[in-house]
This record gives structure tokens, sequence and C-alpha cells, in this order.
């Protein structure tokens, strides 16, 4: 479907590296309808420009799934930063909340294999000793021997180290709600379905 030229203020090339997953919300005609409405309207976004260069180039391509994934990719890294931004007077990083979230939410003792606090984390054993080591430096947590595993260490988190995750969830939360701030409750609900589904979906796959 070749598309009229139209003036837009998103003009900037984005780069991404792409996995094409077979998801379409809508059919390829009303995508392409709304998505160049919008461009064309100034109410468009960065990936509305990007696709609208590729059809312009191969017409013949449905590009409907690249436009949900790369909006996914780009949002990713957005908030991603956003959360960062938020930790910063905290004096955490985002990698040191994941790890103390993870031995948070647990409840009491606040305590969990390093095995394991590598899996909720998707890390690898080697990555995760790195982390602990330094988390163990700012004294957020303690390690111990494993009883019942000679070869196991056990992560606990320090008073102070409760302290920390305790103001940083409420920061995380409040980051939260300001980045979602131009959805209302029906279409937080709807997204939130969504993505779990894609992401129950591409976890599996």
């Amino acid at each position: 479907m070749k598309l009229p030229p139209c003036s837009s203020p998103y003009h900037r090339a984005i780069y991404f590296d792409i996995k094409i997953i077979n998801f379409v919300l809508m059919s390829r005609e009303l995508l392409w309808g709304s998505a160049f409405t919008m461009l064309c309207s100034g109410m468009g976004d960065q990936v509305d420009q990007l696709l609208q260069d590729w059809n312009s180039e191969r017409p013949e391509l449905d590009y409907s799934a690249l436009g949900v994934v790369v909006r996914i990719q780009l949002l990713g890294k957005l908030l991603q930063r956003s959360a960062e931004v938020a930790l910063r007077p905290l004096d955490l990083k985002l990698w040191e909340y994941d790890v103390l979230s993870a031995l948070r939410r647990k409840g009491k003792p606040y305590e969990q294999p390093a095995t394991e606090l590598a899996r909720l984390t998707m890390l690898t054993s080697g990555a995760m000793t790195t982390r602990i080591d330094r988390l163990e430096g700012k004294s957020l947590v303690t390690r111990t021997n494993d009883l019942r595993d000679r070869r196991g260490v056990n992560v606990k988190l320090t008073k102070a180290g409760l302290r920390t995750i305790d103001q940083a969830i409420q920061t995380r939360l409040d980051a939260a709600e300001e980045q979602l701030a131009a959805l209302n409750a029906k279409e937080c609900s709807a997204i939130s379905q969504g993505l779990r589904k894609l992401l129950v979906a591409v976890s599996e796959g």
C-alpha cells in the first residue's frame, strides 16, 4: 500500500535490532490509515515515521507487527532511563534495585540463595557474584555459606539494605505513575493484559 508524502516533525532516523513476532492488533489497512492520519496531524510518534519511510521503499511488505515490536523496544529504553534517573537520589543503580527487590519482596528473613537470585533477575551466576560483591561493599547485603550446600551462598538484606529498598520501591511506584500519566485506568488495564499475553507467548516460544 503506497502512502502519499506528508510533512511531519518526526524525521530523525532510529535504528533497531528487530525480531519480528506474529502479533497483529488490526488489519493492515486500518493500521496504516490511522497511523498515516496521526502522522500528518502531528499526533504520530517516531515509529510512525520509521514505518512510513519503509513503506515508501518497500510498499509490498506488511509492517503492522514491526510497529508493535519497535514501540515496545523503544519504550523499554525510555522507561529504563526514567527509572535510573528516579533512583539517583537514593544513590542506587537499577541493577542494585533489582537484586534488593528480589530479596525484599519474598519477605522475612529477606534471604535467598545466590542461585535463586540469579534466576529471579535473569543473570548468570558469574554476573550475580559480581553484583553481590558490590552490594556487600555498600553494606546493603551480607553473604553466608549455605549450611545445606557447601558450594552454595546465601544473600541477606542488612538493615541498611532494608531501609534502602523500602524507600526505593516507593520511588519506583511514583515514577511509574508519572510515566503512565498519559493513560487512563481503562487504557492501563488493556495494555497490561495485552503485554501479559504477549510476554507469556514470547517467553514460552
